[in-house]
C-alpha cells in the first residue's frame, strides 16, 4: 500500500509568482546592459564637468593673482631667509657642541691612558772612582719624566767597546745596576757578568784583510757595541727616581774595561688594560666623542630647546599667545551673548504678561459692571510691570 500511495502522489503546483521573477530577471538584465552601454558617456559628461570647473578656478586664480603673488612672494623670501638663518645657527651650535666633545673625549682618553715611557741618553762613568760609578736622574732640566705606577720597567745598558788586547786580556768584569728612590735609598738592583765575545786570530786577521779598506778610510772600525740587559722591575710606591750603573772588576784583579761610549735605555710596559687603550686611544677618542656629542644634543633638545631652535620657539610662543587671544575674545563674545539673551529675555516675558493681562481685563469686565449696578465703586485698573492689575481692595475683596 505504501508503494502504491508513493507513485500516486500528486506533484506540487507551480509558484503564482514565476511570472513576476521572470519580468524582473528581465528588467535587472536590461538594465545592467544600459548602465554597462552608458558608462562612457557619463564619464565623459562628468571629466567635461570637471574640466569647465578647473578653467573657471584657474582664471579666478589668475585674476586675483597679483595681490596673492606679491604677498606669497614676500612670505617666500622671509621664509627663506628665516630658514639661512636657523639652518647657520643650528649648524653654528652643531658644531660648537661637536667641538665640545671632541676636547673631553679626547681629555678623558689622554687622562686615562698612559704613554709608555723610552728614554735614551749617554752615560758617562767616572774613572776617579775606585769602582766606575754613573748615574742618571729622572729629573733633569731639560728632559724631565716619571714612570707611572703600575708599569713594568726595563733597564738596559749598551756599551761600545773597542777590541783592543787590554780588553780581551780583562775577560770578564761585573756590571751593577740599582734603581734609587727620591731619599736616595736603594729600590731595586742586579748585577751580571759582562764580556767581549772571543774572535781568534785567524778570524780577526781575516777580517782585518776584508775590512782594510773601510778601516782605513774610517767608515768601520775595530770596536764591539754589547747590550746588556740589567734590570726588570715593576714600579710602585717608593717613586724610582734615578738609575745608577757601577762597572765592578773581577775578583783578585783591580783592572777595568775601556769604554767608548755608554748609554742607558729604559722601556716602561703599561697593565694589559691600560696598553690596550694605548694601542686604540684614537679609537677611544672617536667613539666617546661621539657618545659625548650625541649626550649634549639630547641634553639641548630637551632642556634648552630655545638655544638650539629660536624661531621656532618664538613662533611657538607667538602661536601661544595668539591662541589664548582668541579664548578670551571667545569668552568674551560668548558673555556678550548671554547678556544680551538676558536682556531680551524680560520682553518676550513683559509681552507674554501683556496678553496675560489683557485676557484677564476682559474677564472681569462683567464683573466691574456688575459691581457698577449694584451700586458699589467701580475698582480702577492699576499698570505694573507685569500688567494691568485691579487695585489692593479689590483684590482682598475677591480673596
Amino acid at each position: 500500500m505504501k508503494e502504491q500511495d508513493n507513485e500516486l502522489k500528486i506533484p506540487e503546483p507551480l509558484r503564482a509568482d514565476w511570472f513576476m521573477v521572470l519580468v524582473t530577471i528581465q528588467a535587472d538584465l536590461i538594465y545592467n546592459a544600459l548602465v554597462v552601454l552608458s558608462s562612457p558617456f557619463f564619464l565623459l559628461y562628468r571629466s567635461y564637468r570637471r574640466a569647465v570647473a578647473t578653467v573657471s578656478a584657474a582664471e579666478k586664480a589668475v585674476k586675483r593673482a597679483p595681490s596673492r603673488i606679491a604677498g606669497g612672494a614676500g612670505r617666500v623670501v622671509r621664509r627663506t631667509w628665516f630658514g639661512i638663518l636657523g639652518a647657520c645657527h643650528v649648524s653654528m651650535v652643531m658644531v660648537l657642541a661637536l667641538i665640545l666633545a671632541v676636547v673631553i673625549g679626547v681629555g678623558i682618553v689622554s687622562l686615562y691612558v698612559e704613554k709608555p715611557v723610552v728614554v735614551r741618553d749617554r752615560l758617562f762613568f767616572d774613572y776617579t772612582e775606585e769602582n766606575p760609578s754613573a748615574v742618571f736622574s729622572f729629573d733633569k732640566k731639560k728632559k724631565s719624566f716619571s714612570v707611572p705606577v703600575g708599569h713594568s720597567v726595563h733597564v738596559s745598558l749598551v756599551l761600545w767597546m773597542p777590541e783592543s788586547e787590554f780588553n780581551r786580556r780583562i775577560g770578564v768584569f761585573q756590571l751593577k745596576v740599582e734603581l734609587l728612590s727620591l731619599k736616595g735609598e736603594t729600590i731595586a738592583r742586579s748585577s751580571q757578568p759582562c764580556m767581549l765575545r772571543f774572535r781568534s786570530k785567524p778570524i780577526r786577521l781575516a777580517r782585518t784583510f776584508v775590512m782594510s779598506v773601510p778601516l782605513i778610510a774610517g767608515i768601520a772600525n775595530e770596536a764591539q757595541t754589547m747590550r746588556i740587559d740589567a734590570l726588570k722591575h715593576q714600579e710602585k710606591w717608593p717613586r724610582t727616581k734615578a738609575v745608577r750603573a757601577t762597572l765592578v772588576p773581577r775578583a783578585q784583579t783591580w783592572t777595568l774595561p775601556q769604554l767608548y761610549e755608554a748609554e742607558i735605555v729604559i722601556n716602561s710596559k703599561p697593565p694589559w688594560i691600560k696598553r690596550m687603550a694605548y694601542n686604540w686611544k684614537w679609537t677611544l677618542c672617536v667613539w666617546i666623542s661621539m657618545y659625548l656629542y650625541v649626550a649634549i644634543l639630547t641634553a639641548l633638545l630637551w632642556c634648552f630647546r630655545p638655544v638650539l631652535f629660536p624661531y621656532t620657539s618664538s613662533r611657538i610662543t607667538a602661536e601661544s599667545e595668539n591662541l589664548e587671544i582668541e579664548v578670551v575674545e571667545e569668552e568674551q563674545e560668548v558673555m556678550e551673548r548671554r547678556r544680551r539673551e538676558r536682556r531680551n529675555q524680560p520682553r518676550q516675558r513683559s509681552f507674554a504678561t501683556t496678553q496675560k493681562s489683557i485676557r484677564a481685563e476682559a474677564r472681569l469686565a462683567p464683573r466691574l459692571e456688575a459691581g457698577s449696578l449694584s451700586g458699589r465703586p467701580s475698582p480702577t485698573l492699576s499698570v505694573f510691570p507685569g500688567g494691568l492689575q485691579p487695585p489692593c481692595e479689590y483684590r482682598s475683596s475677591q480673596r
